[in-house]
């Protein structure tokens, strides 16, 4: 466990010293039931290392429903606010539909999600997809580590325009509740540089965790 919690503080700490852009996001999720369907509220903001700050702010809410024993169909509304630019505030409605397996200690999640960008731009539709392997350590159900890797497709350009890679791990807390450590990197086609980002994740659930594992 030091090992692994030494490499995870090494990996996520040197990508930072030669960054040409270096961020930090910071997202709290709280997740409940109401019948059928999982609720999720979030709050996120994001910061630079280099530029007046926020960055962006925003906060929403989803709704997932399990459908089939490995299929969820998620719709939600999302409010962000761009401080830093002219098209200051944005609203983004969202579907998704996201594939589960689990194989021992190894959840892997498929999720397939639409949404628009209404007040960005000229409002522009975007279809993400993004696979995700979380693993639970072995003999431990505190401790897990995860990869994941998300494309962007741009319906207005008809380009693939972003790519978003992402690792870290986290622990449990206590019941219900989960801290998540992660770097990404987030490459946008242009000159844009790449983007070099640090974040936590504080997940709270009002309910058994298991069925929030794959998000």
């Amino acid at each position: 466990m030091r090992v692994a919690t030494g490499l995870l503080v090494s990996l996520l700490i040197a990508p930072s010293a030669d960054a040409q852009d270096f961020q930090w996001w910071s997202e709290v999720d709280i997740t409940a039931s109401a019948r059928s369907v999982d609720v999720l509220g979030l709050v996120v903001v994001r910061t630079d290392s280099r530029l007046p700050n926020p960055q962006l702010v925003g906060g929403g809410l989803e709704g997932e429903v399990r459908v089939l024993r490995h299929l969820a169909i998620t719709g939600g509304y999302l409010l962000v606010d761009l401080p830093q630019r002219a098209e200051r505030h944005v609203q983004l409605p969202l579907v998704a539909a996201t594939t589960m397996v689990r194989v021992r200690r190894l959840n892997i999640a498929d999720r397939n999600r639409f949404e628009k960008l209404v007040g960005f731009g000229t409002s522009p539709v975007r279809y993400r997809n993004r696979v995700l392997a979380d693993l639970r350590l072995r003999g431990d159900t505190k401790w897990h580590l995860f990869g994941e890797d998300e494309v962007f497709f741009d319906f207005s350009t008809s380009t693939w325009n972003q790519n978003r890679l992402r690792f870290g791990g986290g622990v449990r807390l206590g019941r219900g509740c989960v801290l998540d450590l992660f770097y990404l990197q987030r490459n946008v086609r242009g000159e844009a540089p790449t983007t070099h980002v640090l974040g936590t994740t504080l997940k709270v659930a009002l309910k058994s965790p298991p069925a929030q594992e794959a998000r």
